[in-house]
């Protein structure tokens, strides 16, 4: 069963790359409203960053960008592997990497 583990201490880039392997989706990672720098550290992002956070293959998109904004306080939104288009909110996180 695909899993990640992610932590204050990763880099966005590190964070894409992971999340692009384990569930074929693409990970769009925020800084206020744009795209935040590929080399920050979640951490770096947001006060309100601290602990690690484990997403597994059926968690729901909507359910993944809420939990992850809560966890982190870093807005996130999955979307389709080639970054074209948002993935639907009600899909699984290994449903979204194989629209």
């Amino acid at each position: 069963m695909a899993e990640l583990s992610v932590s204050q201490s990763m880099r966005v880039k590190t964070l894409q790359n992971e999340f692009k392997h384990r569930f074929g989706a693409t990970l769009r990672v925020y800084k206020g409203q744009h795209f935040a720098d590929k080399e920050t550290r979640l951490g770096e992002l947001s006060e309100g960053a601290s602990g690690t956070f484990i997403c597994k293959r059926g968690l729901i998109v909507e359910d993944f960008e809420k939990a992850f904004f809560e966890k982190f306080g870093v807005k996130v939104q999955v979307a389709n592997p080639d970054n074209t288009a948002l993935s639907k909110n009600d899909a699984t996180l290994v449903a979204a990497g194989k629209c």
